[in-house]
C-alpha cells in the first residue's frame, strides 16, 4: 500500500455518472511533445456537484468554487501547479495566499486510478476521500485502468 496524505470526510456516495451531468471537454497541461490533446483528454463541470459535496464545501469554506472531473481511460493530466483561475476569476478581491484546494474521490479505487502528489502516489482511496491540494505543489493524475475516473474539486478558502 502506498504512503498516503488522504483524509476521510466520513462521508460520501459512489457519484453515478448520468444525463443530469453537462461534461464539458477539456485537455490537461502543460502540453508537450509526450501530452496533446489526443491523451490529456477529460471532462469536467464547473459550479454543480452532488449535495453531499455542496455539504461539505458550505461546512469547511467561506468562499468556494465547485467542479468535477471525469477522466478517461488511457489519459493523463500531466504534472502541473494548479493556478486557481475559475477560482480567481470569480473571487478577484481574496487574499490568494490563502486559496487552498480538496480533490475529493466521488468513487472507491479501482485499479489503475492514479495520482500523485508531490513525489507520493495515492492509490487505494475511498469514497469521500480528499486530498488538499496545496498552492505550487506538483501533482498529476493518470488512468490506465478500464473505467472512468471521478473526482471533486472543492477551490477556495477555509472557514
Amino acid at each position: 500500500m502506498s504512503k498516503t496524505i488522504l483524509t476521510s470526510l466520513d462521508t460520501g456516495v459512489n457519484f453515478v455518472d448520468g444525463e443530469q451531468w453537462k461534461w464539458n471537454k477539456e485537455y490537461g497541461y502543460p502540453q508537450t511533445k509526450f501530452y496533446n490533446n489526443y491523451n490529456t483528454e477529460c471532462y469536467q463541470i464547473f459550479g454543480d456537484a452532488p449535495q453531499w459535496i455542496i455539504d461539505v464545501a458550505e461546512k469547511h469554506f467561506t468562499f468556494f468554487s465547485l467542479s468535477l472531473i471525469k477522466q478517461m481511460p488511457g489519459n493523463f493530466l500531466p504534472a502541473h501547479k494548479d493556478k486557481y483561475f475559475k477560482f480567481k476569476q470569480k473571487y478577484q478581491n481574496i487574499n490568494q495566499r490563502n486559496i487552498i484546494r480538496y480533490c475529493i474521490f466521488l468513487q472507491d479505487w479501482k485499479s489503475g486510478h492514479y495520482l500523485e502528489y508531490n513525489n507520493i502516489p495515492i492509490t487505494r482511496w475511498k469514497v469521500g476521500d480528499y486530498l488538499l491540494l496545496e498552492q505550487d505543489v506538483i501533482h498529476h493524475s493518470v488512468n490506465s485502468g478500464t473505467e472512468p475516473k471521478y473526482t471533486a474539486q472543492i477551490t477556495g478558502v477555509l472557514r
